[in-house]
């Protein structure tokens, strides 16, 4: 083979490969093992879906490590150090926490007074997610990390090497074309010892050990109360500028792969800044990262500050946990991924899920799309939770109500019970596609009475949806008369509207014997 042929040949290795894999082998030949795959979050407030990609999308990484032998350490910090910056428009009855605006996150109260503090209250949620979602990590707090005295060496290091700091940062401005980025000199955000804020503080002087500080700053949500004070960085109670925090944290954990949002890897973003950091300034090689594409609802961003599409929680009563990790683990993982749980997207990544499932359970070839989908598959469960049709299943429920017949008819009573909590809050929250809006109710309509009694006479036990379907198009070629109108007639005589399930899947669903003795019935006499 020569050196095109080869080049060739590996351009089309990468494009089969999923991006877990792409990237793992990156950390393979870079890193040491065990592999490091770190994640973190701010828990400002109730986790919304686009939350889920900061604990799944590395997941699928530890998920291939592990299945291909490598030793690895899945860490996932809480950022509850950050200062609460803005009440979440799900939480405004709760006025009162405004007076804590400012604060480090694990300081303000949880106003349900189940937790610690309003922090560990949304970090524990997302454990609680993490669980449903079967991803299982390390979980580590930030204020826990800063007490412990992991930042201190590097808070003293920045200070010794400010010009190197400030040399880094004059590059990442001119890369994003902004000189408006934050002065570094405040490589330390205080505590302020009088008011308990941190987003107010600003240092004034700073020898490496010792520092004073005023708290005088005015941001967007709140004043500084104007004290001044004095501190150790022995005290801890501080916490590094976010741009100098992110490469320490994954320096002392000696993180291999870190993978983040779109905003974080934008040109001059913190992801440039952590890696001149790891370079110029800590003098080591940076993790490996790989963007990730935002989650949408119909082209906007869900957002739990602005109220802005489903919480993670309500999105998993509606939606199985393997749909939601096979919907994210789809390439590309820098794509943006619209997730609609409403009405007929919902059936199509059903119906896509299924055949990734079957395809998984096949032996033989696959073209590259299906090797794609196989691997999301794999990714996002150990086995499927259901047999049958979900389509069939939900037509079935329509139609007799009645769970215990709907398993009966799909010979998988395991699989209905897991589904029956899904669909019973679909139709709750009025998600159905309209055509599956419908009940079972005969009658006998003034149309096309003729054709719809030849098509009762030819009907079979032993047909398919698809052997129905089929019929009722041959039959009405055969009469000349329009497709449509025919179903039109078929669809009120059986459930008195003009249109609902693909029609050979509602027969199906009733049984071919079963439709046949109605419609003979109500056009024989």
């Amino acid at each position: 083979m020569n050196y095109l042929e080869d080049a060739g040949a590996s351009l089309q290795s990468q494009l089969v490969k999923h991006w877990s894999e792409v990237i793992a082998e990156t950390v393979i030949e870079k890193k040491k093992e065990p592999f490091v795959v770190a994640s973190a979050i701010t828990t400002s407030g109730p986790s919304h879906v686009g939350t889920m990609c900061e604990f799944l999308y590395p997941s699928a990484l530890v998920k291939y490590f592990k299945d291909e032998g490598y030793k690895v350490d899945f860490i996932f910090i809480g950022d509850i150090m950050d200062a609460f910056d803005g009440l979440p428009k799900s939480l405004e009855r709760f006025s009162f926490l405004n007076e804590y605006l400012g604060k480090p996150l694990f300081t303000v109260p949880d106003p349900f007074e189940c937790c610690e503090s309003y922090g560990d209250h949304y970090l524990n949620e997302v454990r609680d997610l993490m669980k449903d979602l079967e991803v299982s990590v390390r979980i580590l707090k930030a204020n826990e990390l800063v007490k412990s005295g992991k930042y201190d060496s590097y808070a003293t290091l920045y200070h010794n090497k400010l010009e190197n700091v400030k040399e880094v940062a004059q590059n990442v401005a001119k890369m994003s074309g902004s000189p408006n980025l934050p002065s570094w000199v405040d490589i330390i955000m205080p505590v302020c010892e009088n008011c308990g804020r941190i987003a107010t503080t600003r240092v004034k002087e700073f020898d490496g050990q010792f520092l004073r500080y005023v708290d005088d700053k005015n941001v967007e949500y709140v004043k500084g109360c104007g004290y001044e004070g004095e501190m150790k960085i022995s005290d801890h109670k501080y916490k590094l500028f976010w741009r100098l925090d992110w490469p320490s944290r994954q320096a002392f954990l000696n993180v291999a792969v870190e993978l983040a949002g779109a905003d974080h890897h934008a040109s001059g973003g913190s992801w440039d800044t952590a890696t001149m950091i790891h370079r110029e300034v800590l003098e080591r090689e940076p993790p490996v990262s790989r963007r990730f594409g935002l989650v949408l609802l119909h082209g906007k961003k869900y957002s739990k500050s602005v109220g802005i599409g489903l919480s993670l929680q309500e999105l998993l009563t509606l939606v199985p946990p393997p749909l939601v990790k096979y919907k994210l683990f789809k390439p590309d993982i820098e794509e943006n991924k619209e997730f609609d749980p409403s009405g007929n997207e919902l059936m199509k990544l059903y119906d896509e899920y299924q055949k990734a499932a079957d395809l998984y359970e096949t032996e033989g070839n696959l073209r590259r799309a299906e090797n794609k989908m196989v691997l999301a598959y794999s990714l996002s469960t150990d086995k499927r939770r259901w047999r049958g049709d979900f389509a069939e299943i939900l037509t079935q429920y329509q139609i007799f109500n009645d769970w215990s017949k709907v398993a009966e008819r799909a010979g998988d009573k395991e699989g209905v019970e897991y589904l029956k909590k899904y669909i019973e809050n679909w139709i709750k929250q009025e998600y159905l596609p309209e055509e599956y809006v419908f009940k079972f109710s005969p009658k006998r309509v003034d149309t096309l009475n003729a054709e719809i009694l030849e098509f009762a006479e030819l009907l079979e036990d032993s047909m398919t949806a698809e052997d129905v379907h089929n019929l009722v198009y041959s039959l009405a070629k055969e009469r000349s008369i329009k497709t449509s109108k025919l179903f039109n007639a078929l669809y009120l005589s059986l459930i008195s509207k003009d249109h609902g399930p693909r029609f050979g899947r509602l027969v199906a669903a009733l049984g071919a014997g079963q439709i046949k003795e109605t419609l003979l019935k109500l056009y024989e006499s």
